[in-house]
């Protein structure tokens, strides 16, 4: 029995079958390109309900004595926040934000976002100097309301979590990993990883 012919079938329908299936290759730069023309045509819309930070600058202690000018400084920068838009917009890129929020808001939620991100920051570095000159209980109340905010500081987690091991709450470690499984940024994994390692 000849099996030449239905063999040269099936191979025929198979090869038939993956032409007619196979997508055209996707690109990148296009979809990128397509994908940013429709958000800077996407229209203005209310950004006033957003979750701003309020700093409360009250609560906070930035009245700690120092001879050091860039603590001083730094404790100005959070002071200045109190009236300034702050937004968490962390893992969010500005084509994102265009097509959510509109491309008209685009500059306004810039600006929020890097008051955020310098807010962080200089939360981090404060800390740092003050446990450097012993004010500990100081800077575990600035690490603290760092973490209140979404900071995806690695910085801030790892000294807050220092204090808490050296106070005896290691507890409180996994309270940390928590607040981190919650942070959209690429440093979640990092974060996560080294906390797991200081318990």
């Amino acid at each position: 029995m000849n099996f030449t012919v239905p063999i040269i079938i099936i191979v025929f329908c198979v090869v038939f079958k993956s032409i007619v299936n196979r997508k055209p290759k996707s690109d990148p730069d296009a979809e990128f390109l397509e994908r940013e023309r429709r958000a800077n045509l996407t229209p203005r819309k209310d950004i006033s309900g957003l979750p701003y930070i309020k700093v409360p600058v009250n609560d906070l202690p930035l009245d700690i004595p120092t001879d050091k000018e860039e603590t001083r400084e730094r404790q100005d920068i959070i002071r200045s926040m109190e009236d300034r838009k702050i937004l968490n917009l962390t893992g969010m890129t500005n084509t994102e934000l265009k097509l959510e929020y509109g491309a008209p808001n685009i500059n306004s939620l810039t600006v929020a976002d890097g008051n955020y991100t310098r807010l962080v920051q200089t939360i981090a570095y404060l800390a740092a100097d003050y446990m450097e000159s012993g004010n500990v209980n100081e800077a575990k109340q600035l690490l603290e309301y760092g973490i209140s905010i979404g900071t995806d500081s690695k910085k801030n987690y790892l000294m807050l979590a220092s204090i808490y091991k050296d106070e005896g709450n290691s507890d409180k470690i996994h309270d940390l990993i928590g607040s981190a499984q919650n942070i959209d940024s690429l440093l979640k994994e990092s974060i996560i990883s080294s906390l797991e390692a200081m318990l």
